[in-house]
Parts: C-alpha cells; structure tokens; sequence
C-alpha cells in the first residue's frame, strides 16, 4: 500500500477532513491533498509529525510494513521491554537457541493444560 493510500485511510479512520489533519500537524491544507494524490511527497519532518500524529511507524506510513506501530511502549510491560532489549544484543546462533527453547516451554506448557 502507498503512502497516499495509507495517509487516506488514517485520516478517514479519525473521521478528520484535510484542512483538519494539515492544522494539527502544522503544515499547509493543499500539501495534504497533493500527498494524497500521490502528486508530491512529504518531508522526512512531515512525515514523522504524521507518525507521531498517528500512533503507527514511518514504515507503515511507507508501505514498507503491515505493523501499524511495532514499537508501540503500552504493547509492553517493563520487563518485555527489558527482555527484548537484551535478545537483541545476543548473537543470531543465540537468538535460534532463545526460540527453541521458548519453543519448547510453550509446547510443555500446552501439554499442562
């Protein structure tokens, strides 16, 4: 999906009109049309505002991902978040064995159940 189509349907989805969206990121009315029309593209700047605007990554806004927001803080406890941190300083043959072995604790605790 493109960034015209993604930036349609997050402003239709917050039930907001152009000139609406372009107020509360600051930037002019006609850039939100151009945008939308896939007729010009927005500054790196604008496009964080959008993100930030929108609660979802530059990635998504890009098409370059599904994942609305990945890294989105609320989706995590203090200790996920501090778990992830230290996954993702671990070797790639670590991070194989991590997910076998949480692998294996998921199917032992299916087999609880």
């Amino acid at each position: 999906m493109k960034l015209s189509e993604r930036l349609i349907n997050l402003r239709e989805a917050k039930d907001l009109r152009q000139n609406e969206l372009a107020e509360a990121v600051c930037i002019q009315p006609n850039n939100i049309s151009k945008y939308e029309k896939g007729l010009s593209q927005p500054t790196i700047a604008t496009l964080i505002k959008f993100a930030e605007y929108f609660e979802v990554s530059v990635d998504y806004l890009l098409g370059l991902s599904s994942i609305k927001n990945p890294y989105s803080v609320d989706k995590f406890t203090p200790k996920e978040s501090e778990i992830i941190t230290k996954y993702r300083k671990l070797s790639p043959e670590n991070k194989i064995r991590i997910d076998e072995r949480i692998g294996a604790m998921i199917d032992g605790q299916k087999n609880q159940d």
